[in-house]
């Protein structure tokens, strides 16, 4: 009998149906790249969860997942992990998934694919791809400003890190802020306007563009980014693309879940 494979694509979630998208393109790419691997999806948040259930939606979450996977006569099982960094997220699936391993006639192997910036070399093909990103618009901003989501992790220190690889770059210059931790918008937009940058287009470093794309990023209410900065006298365009929306980008997911697979094997 043949083994059956699958491979688990973990991410936060979200209740935003054109952001849900995303994620199905996601799991068809992954389809195309895999063809001898079964392809499911599972949800960190239990908030999203509960609310989409309420909707008639039902995601489960990593160890539920893992769990189906096992009673569905799974032998191997790679979790592709979808967070940006190296966060809570991605070590509670971490932890999920050595506590998974110890529970009878379950997936025999289970291995998790690194999160998206992980190595220099990450660091590297992500900082270009966005670099190369801005350089083919049109209407050339004067700079790029990506909104990350921010951690109290010790992760966090990777979005001051791939700002270092930014800077290493010619041409049109790319900024890095989060939400919720350094450096916040308020640190960059001090550099920003030191450098003379006026004009900005504002893109999500998230995963998929929901609330926090919509709302923090791109709202009207005066709290926003959007709103924050035009408050400042800088002129803002937004981008509604996430990182998943980057064929790009993806490919380096798709790499990082071969490689796992191929581990130790």
């Amino acid at each position: 009998m043949k083994e059956k494979k699958g491979i688990l694509l973990t991410a936060f979630g979200t209740t935003i149906d054109e952001a849900a998208q995303t994620y199905k393109v996601l799991e068809a790419r992954f389809r195309s790249a895999f063809p001898e691997f079964e392809i499911r999806i599972a949800y960190t948040s239990s908030i999203v969860r509960k609310r989409l259930k309420a909707r008639g939606i039902d995601i489960p979450s990593p160890a539920r997942a893992l769990a189906q996977f096992g009673e569905d006569g799974f032998s191997e099982v790679c979790l592709q992990s979808l967070p940006v960094i190296g966060g809570n997220e991605y070590n509670d699936i971490v932890s999920t998934v050595i506590a998974m391993q110890s529970i009878p006639k379950g997936v025999e192997r289970i291995v998790v694919g690194e999160p998206l910036l992980w190595n220099h070399e990450d660091y590297t093909r992500v900082a270009n791809i966005l670099h190369d990103y801005v350089s083919h618009i049109e209407e050339k901003p004067d700079s790029l400003l990506l909104m990350g989501h921010g951690t109290s992790h010790p992760a966090n220190i990777s979005y001051a890190a791939l700002q270092e690889y930014f800077r290493r770059l010619n041409g049109t210059p790319v900024y890095v802020a989060t939400l919720e931790a350094f450096p916040y918008l308020e640190d960059v937009t001090e550099e920003l306007r030191d450098n003379g940058i006026k004009d900005l287009l504002v893109m999500p470093l998230l995963t998929v563009s929901g609330g926090h794309a919509i709302t923090d990023l791109a709202g009207t209410q005066k709290e926003s980014w959007k709103s924050r900065l035009q408050a400042e006298g800088f002129t803002v365009r937004t981008v509604k693309q996430a990182l998943g929306d980057l064929p790009e980008i993806v490919d380096i997911w798709i790499e990082k879940a071969a490689q796992a697979i191929k581990k130790d094997c």
